[in-house]
């Protein structure tokens, strides 16, 4: 499904940090607790709940492998409910989301990656879940919001801040004014795009590219108003 295709590499990269990090990780927030539970006895605690945690998440990733939506549901709900403290609660709420998307469910889809951007403990899973509602919103037809919402993102309002992900949320407004029909603003939020993406960078120029030639009063300036142009 395209809202799955450009981030899942970002997912599997991040999980495979977890997966090196993981006991410095645990180290690290165990001295913390020292004091409480002594040392011994917390890490067997934190090194099995996270064993289990990850099993789980093994079961979650089969299920949704081989299309067992009602499983995948039942063991993403399980996570969240036993394993909201691991990195693997996020991932399963965005596998969720996919199971829930798949079902036809997309506002409870929205509604967990939503939670996964507000919830998760990496920066780049909360980039990642929130540019897939954004889409998904964005196909249900709520682009004038959308864009409201990633304006604020790119403003680092409520203490968002968009950082290597911001060329991703300006390619993505300048999709939202393409489906309102204002060209000129899609062709700014391209340009922006470009000067700043990390990742995509052809898939962009080609969206820019099929916009077709720029008018002769085009100004290349992603911050200038772009009010002038429109579909026709």
């Amino acid at each position: 499904m395209e809202v799955y295709q450009t981030e899942e590499e970002q997912v599997e990269s991040i999980k495979k940090w977890w997966a090196e990090n993981s006991r410095s990780l645990i180290f690290g927030v165990g001295l913390g607790l020292f004091g409480i539970f002594g040392w011994q006895s917390w890490k067997d605690h934190v090194h099995t709940h996270a064993i289990e945690a990850s099993d789980i998440y093994m079961q979650l990733e089969k299920s949704v492998k081989d299309s067992q939506s009602d499983a995948a549901l039942l063991l993403a709900d399980e996570i969240d409910a036993s394993y909201a403290d691991t990195p693997y609660a996020a991932l399963a709420g965005m596998q969720k989301a996919k199971v829930l998307l798949e079902k036809g469910d997309r506002k409870e889809a929205i509604s967990s990656l939503e939670n996964v951007a507000a919830t998760a403990g990496n920066n780049s899973i909360q980039h990642i879940a929130r540019v897939r509602a954004f889409r998904i919103r964005m196909a249900d037809g709520d682009m004038t919001a959308v864009i409201s919402d990633i304006d604020s993102v790119i403003a680092e309002e409520n203490g968002i801040n968009p950082g290597e992900f911001i060329g991703q949320y300006e390619a993505l407004k300048g999709d939202a004014y393409r489906l309102l029909g204002d060209v000129g603003k899609a062709r700014y939020g391209y340009i922006a795009a470009l000067r700043t993406a990390t990742l995509d960078r052809r898939l962009i120029q080609l969206k820019l590219d099929d916009l077709g030639p720029p008018p002769a009063n085009f100004a290349d300036n992603s911050s200038a108003p772009a009010n002038s142009e429109t579909a026709k």
